[in-house]
């Protein structure tokens, strides 16, 4: 793989040059400021991915003050990391939702699928955003004949919801594939370059924007105190768009689980062609785009090899995977991008969008299960509406109290169960012995007497060493060699080798330990 350059500044979660997301590596971002002192907003917005930027883009259209406040840079988290498919066709997802909920169930997400697509590419019209936005058809596909009546229920349950869905045996691929859910009309974009003009237009329509700036606390009940580090925001109304939320603790921590993903990038060469967009329906998964290079190439995406966060001993296995598909099935130059991302699913598979139950001006959007680009810019729209009392007809499928979550039990007591595991199993893996033992380049969490502690030692022999526990609910961390992080089992958040938050739902660092006492 051609390494990133070294000089590469450091962005959102990105940790390391050569693990880097093509969008964060084409789009660099003016900086804000940090939140200082005292300050008054309308509407405080925390986080500055998808659902962040795009409400505060819309809130600050209609004359609202917006202040959007992001823990570090905007545009670099998981927004920064996704593969930026524009897409109603999520797997199976319409066949799903007509036996799990009812087929009008189906009709709201579809509508609200196709309506966000529609949103972009109205603000990229309206507001001349160059993000190398596409019309593309999405596929979902299958390499098996014993799942084509699977694919077929899904045509069918689609075209009930509205969607100009086909069934295709003759796809484009150079693998065999058996069928296919064609979805004409779907798009492809450079999210970051987007997202950038968002917030932008939030600025020209007089919004604000706080950058390094991480909330660790909302207090209140309307108005509300957002305190970081550095100051505090009194506004009547808090959206919470951090990916998973920090707020709501013991309603999310059961409802939502988080896992991680990876892409590799690079060039096709000449005469090669991947005419769309294309997600398998088996495992492991394969997602597969492409998007245009300056040099009038076509680069590449390859995405999958999914695992709940914290619990893959060798990640970098996962990007070797790809790699090695990607080679054997694709005409292509040397990898020049590999980067990893992070989701959140909820038990039944539906985001929860809406108000925190018995605060009417706190808002949140959490648990997209992959289909961010989509259900984030919902999300959006729907927060929106609900803040300036706009009726919106998607508000009650997404909505945090709903019924269904009943149905859910099954999922609920196996996602629990592993919660429950890893608090149990993870100080019995914690390696014994000394702070010495660490070779240089690795990472591991180590017993030492009654603490546990996470222990990096770098390539030149210096140490770090951090208390282990996570500062969310008390998990210990383990060792993501890839990313060179610290990485919760739990509820999926993520520190810096300095202990740095990276990924909520933690908004506290890893407490740093001294090394010579830890080898005392």
């Amino acid at each position: 793989m051609t390494p990133m350059p070294a000089s590469l500044p450091s962005h959102g979660e990105i940790t390391r040059p050569d693990r880097i997301s093509y969008w964060l590596a084409t789009a660099p971002s003016p900086s804000y400021p940090k939140l200082e002192g005292q300050a008054e907003a309308d509407v405080a917005v925390i986080g500055a991915g998808i659902v962040g930027l795009t409400c505060a883009a819309l809130l600050a259209a209609a004359g609202r003050d917006v202040l959007v406040i992001e823990g570090d840079r905007i545009a670099a988290g998981v927004s920064g990391n996704t593969t930026a498919k524009l897409t109603a066709g999520h797997g199976l997802v319409y066949s799903r939702l007509e036996d799990d909920f009812d087929s009008e169930a189906a009709r709201t997400y579809a509508e609200s699928q196709s309506a966000a697509v529609g949103l972009v590419r109205r603000l990229c019209a309206e507001l001349s955003i160059e993000c190398d936005l596409e019309t593309a058809a999405n596929f979902v596909f299958s390499e098996s004949a014993e799942e084509l009546a699977k694919l077929e229920q899904e045509v069918a349950a689609a075209k009930r919801a509205g969607l100009a869905a086909t069934f295709e045996t003759a796809v484009e691929l150079p693998f065999a594939v058996a069928g296919a859910v064609r979805l004409a009309d779907q798009a492809q974009f450079h999210v970051r370059r987007y997202l950038l003009a968002l917030a932008a237009q939030v600025t020209a329509n007089g919004g604000r924007i706080a950058e390094s700036s991480r909330v660790t606390e909302i207090t209140g009940d309307g108005p509300h105190t957002v305190s970081t580090n550095d100051g505090e925001v009194a506004a009547g109304t808090v959206v919470v768009a951090t990916h998973y939320p920090i707020v709501e603790q013991g309603f999310f921590a059961t409802r939502i689980h988080p896992r991680r993903s990876y892409v590799v990038a690079a060039p096709l060469r000449a005469d090669s062609h991947v005419p769309g967009m294309f997600i398998n329906i088996g495992s492991p998964t394969r997602s597969l785009r492409t998007a245009p290079l300056p040099d009038g190439r076509r680069l590449l995406l390859v995405g999958g090899e999914g695992h709940r966060v914290g619990q893959e001993a060798d990640t970098e296995a996962r990007y070797r995977a790809l790699e090695a598909f990607m080679q054997e099935h694709f005409d292509v130059d040397e990898t020049m991008y590999c980067w990893s991302t992070q989701d959140t699913f909820t038990l039944d598979g539906l985001p929860f969008i809406g108000r925190i139950a018995e605060t009417p001006h706190l808002f949140v959007a959490t648990g997209f299960g992959g289909w961010g680009m989509t259900n984030g810019t919902v999300a959006a729209m729907v927060i929106s509406d609900l803040i300036q009392g706009v009726e919106n007809s998607w508000a009650p499928l997404y909505e945090l109290g709903r019924r269904s979550l009943v149905a859910s039990a099954g999922r609920f007591l196996t996602e629990n169960t592993n919660v429950a595991m890893q608090q149990v199993t993870r100080p019995l893996q914690a390696r014994s012995g000394s702070l010495d033992d660490i070779e240089p380049g690795e990472g591991a969490v180590i017993s030492s007497g009654r603490e546990h502690i996470a222990v990096f030692r770098n390539p030149e022999g210096a140490v770090t060493a951090l208390s282990a526990t996570c500062t969310h609910m008390g998990c210990l961390v383990s060792w993501n060699g890839a990313e060179r992080t610290w990485d919760c089992p739990c509820h999926g958040s993520r520190f810096a080798l300095d202990g740095k938050v990276l990924h909520g739902p933690a908004t506290q660092n890893l407490e740093g330990v001294d090394v010579e006492e830890a080898r005392s």
